[in-house]
């Protein structure tokens, strides 16, 4: 075990050896990932024994599991993975042989576990080798082996779906942790029926809108949910703390959320007219001069004729629908801007945003029919690339 610890720590302080052709360095990615699965079986065998002999009281922790993400500073995940296939190992006798041999990756051997902890042993005997042969079927994947574990599982307990899919409801949650920076980290778990409302109601909005987009998927899903819940501003209603002096813009003071969390001078001007705001005004001592509504926005009216001149988003390549955005002012609304109705232009809601943190990147331009089209130079020019001879 020392040895194994001395050569895979030289192995990982050499970066002077890490090659530098591409195959090479995918073919040595491919070693060091079948190194850690080998690990990974005899990780599994020495499992077992803790567990049986309740090693994690040793330590004071609940289960070998809550000892195992602990002591090796994995996720609670990872870390139920690896117990798993510990317990099923003893009833996968292919499993066990293919993984300790190299042959089969950790990945294929915690699903197939994972798809027979609920089998008994006749079941278990008879359903391994259909999940050993998908595992080795050069165009499957880990969730194919996964899905057909469930299958399986769904063919020998038909009578159980309901109850199953109960259980699933059940463990449904969903968590809004607030970050040290004031943002907001979103987990939990959907059951199958909500999450596929979830990702119907947003995967529309998701989509690249050209090859300059170069947003990751999971960006572009953060931006769909903030386009679903503003439903153009009209449904959106915030507190927000702001002096007098930061919303007419003679100060670049940040203000506040309920929750205390500051937000620049920019982002307050701008939902003080995309949003219906309460709004709690404030002089420059602090003391309060107004609390109430002020209306900016455009009136219902306008909003129905906008949709119907524009269709959708108006900034080029984006394609929300229309009664999506919000209704935004083509000139800002501060200082000159007039809420007109040849000075309404329909935004979604992140380009609303982009629009007003960077209103010197934004072009404007008229198409001669009543309506603007809005240019964002988002991205830096790319620079022609040299023509390099393949021959």
């Amino acid at each position: 075990m020392t040895e194994l610890l001395r050569r895979a720590g030289q192995i990982a302080a050499a970066g002077d050896q890490v090659p530098c052709d591409t195959e090479a360095a995918m073919a040595e990615i491919v070693a060091l990932a079948r190194a850690i699965d080998l690990a990974e079986a005899a990780l599994a065998a020495r499992l077992v024994v803790a567990e049986a002999g309740k090693g994690h009281h040793l330590f004071g922790r609940r289960s070998v599991g809550a000892w195992l993400a602990a002591a090796t500073g994995s996720r609670a995940a990872r870390a139920g993975e690896r117990i798993t296939l510990a317990r099923q190992l003893s009833r996968l006798p292919q499993t066990a042989a293919r993984l300790a041999e190299g042959s089969l990756s950790f990945g294929y051997a915690a699903t197939i576990s994972s798809a027979v902890r609920h089998l008994d042993d006749t079941e278990t005997a008879l359903a391994e080798p259909i999940l050993v042969d998908l595992a080795d079927a050069s165009a499957s994947t880990v969730e194919d082996v996964a899905r057909a574990g469930q299958a399986i599982f769904e063919t020998i307990d038909p009578e159980g779906r309901l109850a199953r899919a109960a259980a699933k409801t059940e463990r449904q949650h969903l968590t809004i942790a607030d970050t040290f920076d004031g943002m907001g980290r979103v987990s939990g778990l959907l059951d199958p029926e909500l999450k596929m409302q979830l990702k119907t109601w947003l995967e529309p909005l998701a989509v690249k809108t050209g090859s300059a987009d170069t947003r990751s998927h999971a960006r572009r899903m953060a931006d769909a949910l903030a386009i679903r819940l503003s439903e153009g501003g009209r449904r959106t209603v915030m507190h927000v703390s702001v002096t007098e002096q930061t919303l007419t813009g003679e100060s670049d003071q940040p203000a506040h959320l309920e929750d205390g969390t500051s937000i620049p001078a920019a982002d307050a001007r701008r939902m003080a007219y995309s949003a219906e705001l309460r709004r709690v005004l404030r002089d420059a001592r602090g003391i309060v001069t107004d609390f109430g509504r002020s209306r900016r926005l455009a009136s219902a009216d306008q909003r129905e004729a906008i949709i119907a001149k524009y269709g959708t988003c108006c900034r080029e390549g984006c394609d929300v629908p229309a009664y999506l955005t919000e209704i935004d002012h083509i000139e800002p609304w501060y200082p000159t801007g007039r809420t007109d109705l040849d000075n309404l232009a329909p935004l979604c809601a992140p380009d609303n945003k982009w629009k007003s943190r960077h209103p010197d990147k934004v072009e404007i331009i008229d198409q001669g029919d009543g309506t603007v089209s809005m240019r964002f130079h988002r991205y830096p020019k790319l620079r022609a690339r040299p023509w390099v001879s393949r021959r």
